[in-house]
């Protein structure tokens, strides 16, 4: 996408969208509307994004959500990972997740909840000697689900933008911010930039 001077009159003839935020969030929306046939122009403020992505991801959590249409859509989240993560050689792991309990009350949700989807999730109530290298004071036992996957996101933060680059062809602008927004267009400065749609995906 190309750089206006603030007075230009210029309107885009092709399908675009402007993604501002180049996090997790951000790089996600930016893939998802270049697979629609957008043309997507990123822009983050940062020389890369240091905010949230860096803090409090790295983890693909599917039993974070409860059964039924979240569960299958962060089901389908994983999989997207594990395809972008092969295509643009980043690392994962399949390790799953283990949920341990110390009291009964823990111990009580860990049984009911392994009771009411071992149908439906891959999941099993282990004993207190077969949860593994963990605290064994007081420990009764643990839950183990093998859906979650382990991501590097400071690897991820680095190196998706160019695979998005070069995959979907997505234009990234970083140490840009954007300063003001309105109805098909944000201000860096005096630079105007226009698109159809604009996501604002700043954390």
């Amino acid at each position: 996408m190309q750089a206006y001077n603030y007075r230009s009159t210029h309107y885009m003839q092709r399908r675009s969208a402007i993604v501002i935020g180049a996090g997790i969030a951000g790089l996600a929306t930016a893939r998802s509307l270049a697979k629609r046939g957008y043309q997507v122009t990123v822009f983050e403020r940062n020389q890369k994004a240091v905010g949230a992505s860096i803090r409090n991801f790295g983890m693909i959590w599917p039993i974070g959500q409860p059964t039924g249409r979240l569960y299958e859509i962060a089901l389908r989240s994983k999989s997207i990972w594990k395809q972008v993560c092969t295509d643009a050689g980043l690392w994962f792991e399949e390790k799953g997740s283990l949920h341990l309990a110390y009291n009964d009350l823990e111990w009580q949700v860990i049984n009911d909840f392994a009771a009411a989807n071992n149908t439906i999730r891959p999941v099993a109530v282990l004993n207190a000697a077969q949860s593994g290298a963990v605290n064994p004071e007081n420990l009764k036992g643990a839950l183990f689900s093998s859906d979650e996957m382990i991501v590097e996101a400071r690897d991820v933060i680095e190196k998706l933008p160019a695979y998005l680059h070069t995959r979907y062809g997505i234009q990234f602008y970083f140490s840009k911010a954007i300063t003001a927004i309105d109805h098909r267009y944000v201000l860096s400065g005096n630079e105007r930039y226009e698109a159809d749609k604009i996501f604002v995906c700043s954390g």
